[in-house]
């Protein structure tokens, strides 16, 4: 039984990899200058979503996002794409399940794949994709 979920398990982390668009840019729009970061989530958590939530956080916690987070310019929202209080949301953001995903004015940037990839074990390079889109 233990197999069976396992495997399970993993095919819906494979699919929501692929449903994923490798850092794409879609046309949303946000209020002024800010940054929004999104991470959106099931309401059952694999060890790699945690890990890539994880993972941004720590970037979002160095200079000089954390400044741009206090003073309102960087914002992270973190969401239950299952939650029907978010549903409005998730379909707007074109999201099935986990997703990381940086709105910077009216440019998107999924780093979704980059984070199922690398969250776990190698959360550098996450860390470091997380950082360009900022910085882009």
């Amino acid at each position: 039984m233990k197999t069976v979920k396992s495997i399970l398990l993993a095919i819906t982390v494979v699919l929501f990899v692929f449903a994923a668009s490798a850092e794409t840019s879609v046309s949303t729009k946000t209020e002024g200058d800010k940054t929004e970061v999104y991470y959106f989530h099931n309401t059952r958590r694999c060890p790699t979503c945690m890990a890539i939530e994880k993972e941004t956080k720590k970037v979002l916690r160095e200079q000089p996002y954390a400044d741009a987070k206090e003073n309102g310019e960087l914002v992270f929202k973190s969401y239950n794409a299952e939650d029907s209080a978010n549903k409005k949301l998730v379909k707007k953001m074109g999201v099935t399940g986990s997703a990381l995903i940086i709105v910077k004015g009216d440019k998107t940037i999924d780093l979704t794949s980059k984070g199922f990839m690398y969250a776990l074990k190698q959360p550098e390079k996450l860390q470091e994709a997380i950082r360009e889109a900022l910085n882009d």
